[in-house]
């Protein structure tokens, strides 16, 4: 083993021990993160003004969509009263 294969040797030692730290500090990350983010899941659960405003948005959305209905039918009356009248004119 001569002088020039040692410099390989710890540059290779060098290049695997960063990979290593590279990835054990990505694995850290990606698990801390997904813990946090189960842990405030679950706070906000249980959160009762998050709730009741969730209930409220949820009573906007349906009221919204009845009154979207409602023009729809409107729309589809007058068409139809509309192309009646233009078969009665012809």
């Amino acid at each position: 083993m001569g002088p020039g294969d040692l410099g390989i040797v710890i540059a290779f030692i060098g290049v695997v021990s960063g990979v290593c730290v590279l990835a054990g500090a990505f694995a850290g990350a990606y698990f801390f993160g997904k813990s946090r983010g189960q842990r405030e899941t679950l706070q906000t659960g249980r959160d009762p003004e998050l709730v009741a405003r969730l209930a409220r948005v949820e009573h906007i959305i349906e009221s919204t969509a009845i009154e979207i209905e409602r023009i729809s039918e409107g729309q589809r009356f007058t068409t139809r009263l509309l192309s009646e009248k233009k078969s009665f004119e012809s």
